[in-house]
């Protein structure tokens, strides 16, 4: 309820504010081309002088339609000035259903006209009101509608011939049937009718509004989880209440990333330039991690941090890490011909794939939080892509990983015999060294890890994921 109500302090009024004119516009080309079809069957059928007063009466009614839309821009003035105008409108229906054509002669009393219901053409008056999408101005409606027909039949009921007593029965020519006769039950039960229309109305636009605000605000909080969650995840996410306070420690894939000597090539770039083509490196990296089911932890600098298995662990966490960074490699060649077509550099990349215990949840302050893991697998997976210097590869996994990946069981054996195990290596801040594997596609040809499928099962879907851990 907060978020809504934020958000309707702020932009969120600017965008209905938006709507209500919209809704007005609409409303006003509705009546516009209602009332023109009017005028036309009107002319086509009274072929006498008295035509030219319904013709008059729709002019009006077409210039007080198009009121609101001059007066909504003068603030609390176009307000006061729209409520009148809406009376105005109420009192012009209810001359036109009940004053006498003046240009034409009837015998009919005047009191008749309260006999041919012609107190429903009112609701159609109220439902246009619904298009301003405001409450107060449905209610308002409903309230000059009851009005301005209650002065209506007051008008005639107080004339000296109207007849209100029934007498002595529903039978008495003198009463009930008389043509003289004012119904004061049945004004009486018009008026509450169209006052409860209008409550129901006007509550019913009201909730659509809250809906829609919570609707808002629920989006927006998707699109914020957007920035780091592959989309099978987000809506799991976005349901819960503050997920990520308690921190979890479990199993995930760490993968880091990064362009190889960007600092020397963005040094001969113009700063936007260089800002682009990171960009464009972030773009297609998170598509990738996104596809693979993966978190986007942090960017820093020309680096991706991302992981798989968080929030949720998953049956395939390391293999989807290990088809990532396979995927990568494959986005980069794809990125190189398009760049060699065009003269620029080459890019070249390295990437670090490391499993094991992390810690993941919120870090920072309240007024700016922020998921991400934590843990000794995250440092040497970092170390393990600083390697790919060393080795001149584009990729190293650790043991951990491939260990994990043969354990799930789901990744085609061209993969993992793209890499050869290498001997310990040292990592810098470590006491122990890291059993690492290095990619060494060039050895047994690209094309059997290009084109070969990498999962001996399809990829499992987020919901066959949560009913497996749950069995």
């Amino acid at each position: 309820m907060r978020a809504t109500q934020q958000l309707e302090n702020g932009y969120l009024k600017e965008a209905f504010s938006r709507e209500d004119y919209a809704g007005l516009r609409f409303a006003f080309r509705l009546r516009l081309v209602t009332l023109l079809a009017i005028a036309a069957w009107l002319i086509y059928s009274i072929h006498d002088v008295r035509v030219l007063y319904y013709l008059g009466l729709i002019a009006l009614f077409i210039i007080l339609g198009g009121a609101p839309l001059l007066l909504r821009n003068y603030g609390r003035w176009g307000t006061g000035a729209i409520a009148i105008v809406a009376l105005l409108d109420a009192a012009l229906l209810t001359y036109a259903l009940l004053a006498p054509n003046p240009l034409y002669e009837t015998t009919w009393p005047l009191q008749m006209t309260l006999r041919f219901h012609n107190f429903l053409y009112f609701f159609v008056f109220l439902a246009g009101a619904a298009f301003s999408y405001s409450p107060m101005q449905v209610l308002w409606n409903g309230v000059a509608a009851a009005a301005m027909w209650s002065v209506g039949v007051y008008a005639i009921w107080s004339r000296p011939d109207t007849i209100t007593d029934v007498g002595h029965g529903l039978t008495d020519p003198e009463g009930f049937l008389s043509p003289y006769f004012v119904n004061v039950v049945q004004w009486q039960n018009e008026v509450v009718l169209m006052l409860i229309v209008a409550g129901l109305l006007a509550t019913a636009v009201w909730r659509s509004r809250r809906l829609v605000l919570r609707q808002i605000a629920t989006e927006q909080a998707r699109s914020n989880l957007v920035r780091y969650f592959s989309p099978n995840l987000v809506d799991q996410l976005a349901s819960a209440d503050r997920p990520f306070d308690i921190p979890r420690a479990q199993n995930a894939a760490v993968l880091f990333v990064d362009i190889v000597d960007f600092t020397a090539m963005a040094e001969t770039m113009e700063p936007e330039r260089a800002f682009a083509l990171l960009r464009n490196f972030h773009q297609r990296m998170c598509r990738i991690v996104f596809a693979h089911h993966g978190t986007i932890d942090k960017y820093i600098g020309d680096a991706v941090l991302a992981t798989f298995g968080t929030p949720q662990p998953g049956p395939t966490d390391a293999t989807n890490a290990l088809l990532c960074a396979h995927d990568m490699l494959r986005e980069i060649e794809r990125w190189n011909v398009k760049r060699t077509a065009r003269g620029a550099t080459l890019i070249k990349i390295g990437i670090g794939v490391h499993y094991g215990p992390v810690v993941a949840g919120n870090i920072g302050d309240t007024r700016r939080l922020e998921f991400t893991v934590i843990g000794d697998v995250v440092n040497v997976a970092s170390r393990i892509e600083r390697l790919t210097r060393r080795y001149d590869v584009p990729l190293i996994a650790s043991g951990n990983l491939i260990d994990a990946v043969h354990h799930e069981g789901r990744c085609a054996p061209e993969l993992l015999t793209a890499f050869t195990e290498s001997q310990n290596s040292e990592v810098r801040g470590r006491r122990c060294p890291v059993s690492i594997w290095v990619w060494n596609d060039r050895e047994h040809g690209r094309e059997d890890t290009r084109n070969a499928s990498l999962w001996t099962d399809p990829p499992i879907a987020s919901s066959q994921r949560s009913a497996e851990l749950q069995s």
